[in-house]
């Protein structure tokens, strides 16, 4: 009944997103689900030390708040507290083991405190002289920068590092003719 329950929560929550797309709407959650500029994406991810700052992580939370916050704190559905602990359970394996998802999931004032995450991709004519394999898959590297600030703004450790991507030449090609008037 469970697994009943959480699919059928992640159809409809994934139906609303692609309604709302399609008409154009967007909200905050929207928002935070496409911003991977203070978050790790797969390609960017050295070993799972990682984890906390990926936005796997930071996704998984805001999944688990979403639900804690808008149906069982407010009383609306409190049938949802399996899909709560699921979801929280999903934002642990994310996270890793020294994060504390609890924590996050419950503060009504958390906020994410990922790195800024700064990445330099070759241009896309470089990209194009790359030989693809016999996928049609080109494989490259670009730079990742990260930069953690204090409270004021102030860049108070720098990490750079190259990390390793593989898209369709198609992909290249087309994103390419779409650049040209």
């Amino acid at each position: 009944m469970q697994k009943l329950t959480i699919s059928l929560f992640l159809v409809l929550a994934t139906t609303s997103f692609w309604v709302r797309s399609a008409r154009g709407q967007t909200n905050s959650l929207d928002k935070i689900y496409q911003d991977e500029s203070h978050c790790l994406t797969g390609p960017d991810m050295r070993s799972d030390n990682d984890s906390p700052i990926s936005c796997y992580c930071r996704d998984a939370i805001v999944d688990a708040r979403y639900v804690w916050h808008t149906y069982l704190m407010t009383g609306k559905d409190p049938n949802l507290n399996g899909v709560e602990l699921s979801l929280q359970i999903t934002a642990r394996k994310m996270c890793g083991d020294g994060y504390d998802v609890n924590k996050a999931v419950d503060a009504e004032d958390w906020k994410w405190n990922g790195p800024e995450v700064v990445r330099t991709y070759p241009p896309d004519d470089v990209l194009r002289q790359i030989k693809p394999d016999s996928r049609g898959m080109i494989h490259y590297q670009y730079t990742v920068v990260l930069l953690r600030r204090d409270s004021s703004g102030n860049v108070t450790k720098t990490e750079s590092y190259a990390a390793q991507e593989m898209e369709p030449l198609d992909f290249v090609l087309k994103r390419s003719s779409a650049k040209r008037p």
